[in-house]
């Protein structure tokens, strides 16, 4: 059996959640022996600068110089496709000055984008939603990264009233998923479903849990009824695809 490039991915954004993209690489391929799985490299770079913290104030720490290293490693390691596990670091101000900074180091790797998949994943299993709620960072929020992606597509859009308890379900020193993810605190969990709950309540038919720490709080493929979907799972669907399609696992 002959293997295809490795996947790469870029972790450290922050760590669990790049160990929980490789999980979900390997829940979503269909195998029934080690060798069928697909060759994975992870390169999880913690010192990566905070995102949101950077889009706040660009005179903080840039992270875009250190995602493009991490990227160019994963290249010189043998990556063909590669993808990173942080929703924010897509927004264009950092994501458009990666893809420059790799164009001047003569990398030629592709990368999949987060969003792009997501959006695209959502509409396939769910055709018939037109309103979807999305949770995250106040960075991926305020960059109207997700409510420009589904809305050329024809989706209406809901965002959270008041970001300071998904702020608190991530960052809080005490109970934050940065501080507790694996396992999460059931402080953090709680303020989640509390989010998904409250967009649900405004008429949200699904609900995109737009910051890859998310779903390490709330797993569930569904709450109250509602639909969450996971871009970790789009996008490591989207990775399969990209480098074997006969090894996709049919969705239930």
């Amino acid at each position: 059996m002959t293997h295809p490039q490795p996947i790469g991915i870029l972790g450290g954004m922050g760590p669990q959640a790049g160990i929980d993209l490789v999980s979900k690489i390997t829940a979503e391929t269909q195998a029934t022996r080690d060798q069928d799985h697909l060759p994975v490299i992870l390169v999880s770079k913690p010192e990566i600068p905070d995102r949101t913290a950077w889009l706040a104030d660009p005179s903080a720490p840039d992270p875009a110089p250190v995602i493009a290293e991490g990227f160019v490693a994963l290249e010189r390691v043998g990556a063909g496709v590669v993808a990173m596990a942080c929703n924010t670091a897509h927004t264009p101000a950092i994501f458009d000055r990666v893809q420059l900074q790799l164009m001047h180091a003569g990398a030629r790797i592709r990368i999949l984008h987060l969003i792009g998949e997501t959006v695209a994943g959502l509409q396939a299993a769910y055709p018939d939603i037109r309103t979807v709620g999305i949770l995250g960072t106040h960075g991926t929020l305020s960059s109207g990264l997700y409510h420009q992606a589904l809305e050329r597509r024809g989706l209406s859009v809901l965002a959270p009233k008041d970001t300071n308890r998904l702020s608190k379900a991530i960052y809080d020193p005490e109970t934050g998923i940065k501080a507790h993810s694996s396992p999460v605190t059931t402080a953090a969990r709680s303020q989640v479903q509390e989010a998904v709950s409250e967009l649900a309540k405004r008429g949200a038919e699904a609900v995109i849990l737009g910051c890859t720490e998310l779903p390490l709080a709330v797993p569930e493929t569904c709450l109250g009824g509602v639909p969450l979907i996971d871009p970790a799972r789009m996008l490591a669907r989207a990775l399969i695809r990209a480098v074997d399609p006969a090894r996709l696992r049919t969705l239930p």
